[in-house]
């Protein structure tokens, strides 16, 4: 039997090159001689997931390059589900024409509109200019390799999932591929009918569930395509303003700039704002300016001519061409450089662009610009990283998101609608609840939403209790819980402690950035570190870290 899309499981490959371990045919943990059952390995894999932050995706029992199913029953299973149309728009990459072939062949045969390409930077074109649900790239390729490819994908259509094809795949190879992004990679030769088609259907399967889920850390796509606005949940008065004024602004032209922590929600709110003017028919394009180096982006953006850099083999149009007559959000504009500041004023002030080693040709487009930092830009322009003409230009209407500490009586509807988007028909317990309106939420929405999910996978009930949140809500709640009672009764040394705990779980035990929350200090914040004992707390905590990811591991 098929595992259901439901039934999310992390993608085994992750685990294969990020600790040595899969599993083999017997079902047993390789390297540890111990059996698993299948909902044991259910339970185990998605612990392993939340270290490793990749995307919940379901798993088939279908022959991944490191997950073998044994079971006949589960390989008809797999037989009949491939009679199965599928829907979805593929774009395979790949420098020799009859490989491209071979892949191109069964997917189209499954039901799929899929493009080919033999030349990298046409590939990329095309991925700007049309959206994608999955892109097959080559590794080793001539100019632009694919692990470049994969990059520069994650910028352009953050949302199209990447699988990478070589036949020369190491562990180096694939767990930076994995890092960067891909969702998986097929190590050539590899059977059409048992891993591609298989793979592939997966990925789309997953796309289609997890399509409406919330923001990511990179931005995504333009929710037009659906025809449907993202919806900003909260009923408090903080998120009721931030809804009103977002749905104003949307009836001008005028540059927006969000500010906010990470996870607010800023993304929602600029795709809120774009499907709410009339420019929601035009295409909302995204970048991240913190995910590339300073040419790359400045290439990104304004496009460049043949020859201008290294790997410039052919003109390219930017996303500023592409996103014509429509919107273009750029994330993270606090950590664009100072060097193409000047290009971006150059276009909000007369809405011209020039590509990268264009000196004489100049175009103009009409694309309505939104922003988003969770830096002060006020400091970074007293201190010289930001430029002071641009942060007025952009801030024509700044829009502040609270943190979701600031809008805690959110918490309710905002866990009911993570519930909802899961599938899940489990519930908090007055506990668990408890537990959460008490927790700070350093990150935000996205915390929040991770925290839920969290607890969906490692319950084992209709019932979600303190001991299936994440391991710092526990930690939060344990200390809050030990200092019960009123603050008249505490003594100052026992304030001081939950203080310093506090500092120190909200920086992940980092002591330099504790000491600079306090206002003190490092030599000072060990000195107290020792007065009250609390060697031993950090030590545990960092034993609990995963060392790849350095975050908890839940037990």
């Amino acid at each position: 039997m098929i595992a259901r899309p439901a039934e999310t499981l992390r993608l085994v490959s992750v685990f294969q090159v990020a600790r040595g371990a899969y599993l083999q045919p017997s079902c047993s943990l390789a390297g540890s001689g111990k059996s698993l059952s299948a909902s044991h390995a259910k339970t185990l894999l998605n612990k392993m997931s939340r270290a490793g932050k990749q995307r919940l995706f379901p798993i088939s029992s279908t022959k991944f390059s490191v997950l073998k199913a044994a079971d006949t029953r589960i390989e008809s299973g797999i037989m009949e589900s491939a009679s199965q149309k599928l829907t979805g728009r593929v774009l395979i990459i790949d420098d020799e024409p009859q490989m491209a072939r071979v892949v191109e062949r069964p997917l189209v045969a499954a039901g799929l509109e899929v493009e080919t390409v033999n030349q990298p930077e046409q590939g990329l074109q095309k991925l700007r200019e049309e959206p994608f649900d999955l892109l097959v790239t080559d590794l080793c390729m001539p100019g632009i390799d694919g692990i470049e490819v994969l990059k520069r994908a994650r910028v352009i259509r953050p949302e199209t999932e990447v699988v990478v094809m070589t036949a020369h795949a190491t562990a180096g190879t694939a767990r930076e591929a994995l890092k960067i992004g891909a969702i998986d990679y097929l190590t050539k030769p590899f059977s059409v009918s048992t891993d591609l088609v298989p793979l592939v259907r997966n990925v789309l399967e997953s796309e289609a569930e997890y399509s409406d889920q919330d923001e990511s850390d990179s931005s995504s796509q333009s929710s037009q395509q659906n025809g449907k606005p993202k919806r900003l949940i909260g009923s408090s008065q903080p998120m009721q303003k931030i809804v009103s004024l977002a749905e104003r602004v949307a009836q001008t032209n005028a540059p927006t700039l969000l500010c906010g922590e990470s996870g607010t929600g800023k993304e929602v709110v600029a795709n809120l704002v774009h499907q709410k003017s009339t420019r929601s028919s035009k295409p909302m394009l995204s970048i991240n300016c913190a995910a590339l180096s300073e040419t790359l982006l400045e290439s990104e953006l304004f496009g460049h001519t043949r020859g201008s850099f290294t790997g410039a083999v052919k003109d390219q149009e930017g996303i500023f061409a592409a996103a014509d007559g429509g919107t273009l959000f750029l994330d993270e504009i606090g950590e664009m450089a100072l060097s193409i500041q000047p290009k971006l004023l150059r276009f909000l002030q007369e809405g011209e662009i020039r590509r990268v080693g264009d000196s004489t040709h100049v175009r103009h487009v009409d694309v309505r610009i939104i922003a988003a930092t969770n830096r002060n830009l006020v400091e970074a322009v007293k201190n010289g990283s930001f430029r002071e003409d641009l942060y007025y230009r952009l801030a024509v209407v700044p829009i502040q998101l609270p943190p979701l500490r600031e809008h805690r009586e959110d918490l309710e509807e905002l866990i009911g609608h993570f519930l909802e988007k899961l599938g899940s028909t489990a519930r908090f317990s007055e506990s668990a609840m408890k537990a959460m309106q008490r927790y700070s939420w350093p990150g935000n929405i996205r915390e929040l939403s991770n925290a839920v999910e969290h607890a969906v996978v490692l319950s084992t009930g209709s019932t979600l209790e303190i001991e299936d949140l994440p391991a710092a809500i526990q930690e939060s709640e344990t200390l809050l819980v030990g200092v019960a009672g009123s603050e008249e009764e505490e003594t100052l040394d026992a304030i001081e402690r939950r203080t310093i705990l506090q500092a120190l779980h909200r920086t992940q035990y980092n002591r330099s950035q504790a000491a600079r929350l306090l206002g003190v200090t490092r030599r000072t914040l060990g000195y107290r570190i020792r007065k009250y004992g609390l060697e031993d707390t950090i030590e545990d905590h960092q034993a609990s870290l995963d060392p790849l990811s350095n975050t908890p591991i839940s037990a």
